[in-house]
């Protein structure tokens, strides 16, 4: 199956990433999807490498951390493919469903 994560405030997580440890080990291809910007300007604050770092030690090649750039994912994820995404914005789940993509969308609330 092929699956996505958010990064903020889901991969970014330790308990989100024991999960995408468990696909990544049952043999799915994980990926991350975020509306980070790929290149952020300096005060929003924002340093990819620690999303290149985690994604390293799951073992998701840096080839499948995609950045939207603020564009909804849903889009992304259709031309990706993506069969489920998991993502802690409301919005995002909804226009996975909205726009009729073939993916699965799994809201992460706080725990």
């Amino acid at each position: 199956m092929k699956i996505s994560f958010d990064w903020d405030s889901c991969l970014a997580e330790v308990r989100q990433q024991k999960i995408a440890k468990k696909f990544i080990d049952n043999g799915d291809d994980v990926w991350i999807v975020t509306s980070r910007m790929f290149d952020p300007p300096t005060h929003t604050g924002w340093d990819n490498k620690i999303v290149f770092r985690i994604a390293e030690n799951l073992g998701i090649p840096r080839e499948k951390v995609v950045f939207t750039n603020s564009q909804d994912k849903w889009i992304t994820l259709e031309k990706l493919g993506m069969e489920m995404h998991f993502d802690d914005d409301q919005v995002e789940i909804e226009l996975i469903e909205e726009n009729k993509i073939d993916c699965i969308g799994v809201l992460i609330l706080d725990p």
